[in-house]
């Protein structure tokens, strides 16, 4: 008899069943990961935005009808060329509010507010101000030193300086900061309008 052919069945090989990634370790890689990416675009924005002193100076000054009244009321003019230096080269400043006021021994007589503006690399901003002073009340003391030092011809005035500002480059904008600046002591000639003599004043700057 001849041999019966005989079905042959072939199976395949079913694979071993494989381990899933666990959700939770792929969660805490991402956020790992996610932090490493925000700290360094933070260290690269610093690095690159870490602002250098801005350079303010007073560079005239001079004071139009000035009194001081029986009752310690100043009244007066005070006109102001301050110049602004950005000594970075790549870095642009963006000025959004500005507040320059004076003062005679930290008593503020006048202000004014600065529009806003902007600064390029390396780029001197000229502001030319004046400051009104109208019957402001003086201390007993103030007006009792300035008196005296009118009638010796030169008085003794401070100017401040504060200012929101940012700072750019390239697609990088930092945050607001507070600009701070003094300037003293700023000798006014009060027996004339001419602003020849005055001898420029560095002011003091800090962000």
């Amino acid at each position: 008899m001849a041999p019966q052919n005989q079905q042959t069945r072939l199976t395949q090989p079913q694979p071993l069943p494989g381990r899933g990634l666990n959700p939770v370790l792929c969660i805490i890689v991402a956020l790992v990961l996610l932090g490493l990416l925000v700290g360094l675009a933070i260290l690269i924005t610093y690095l690159t935005l870490r602002p250098k002193t801005l350079v303010y100076t007073v560079e005239a000054a001079s004071v139009q009808d000035f009194a001081i009244a029986k009752d310690d009321h100043i009244s007066a003019k005070f006109n102001y060329v301050i110049k602004s230096y950005n000594p970075e080269k790549h870095v642009s400043v963006r000025y959004h509010s500005m507040r320059i006021s004076t003062a005679h021994h930290n008593q503020s007589v006048a202000h004014k507010e600065i529009s806003a503006f902007k600064q390029r690399p390396k780029n001197e901003t000229r502001i030319e101000t004046q400051l009104v002073s109208h019957n402001v009340a003086l201390s007993k003391f103030n007006a009792k030193d300035l008196r005296a030092e009118t009638t010796k011809g030169v008085i003794e005035m401070e100017v401040y300086i504060t200012a929101r500002v940012s700072y750019k480059t390239w697609i990088f904008r930092s945050r607001r900061r507070t600009l701070k600046g003094v300037c003293t002591p700023i000798m006014i000639n009060v027996t004339a309008n001419s602003l020849d003599g005055f001898q420029r004043v560095l002011c003091k700057t800090r962000l």
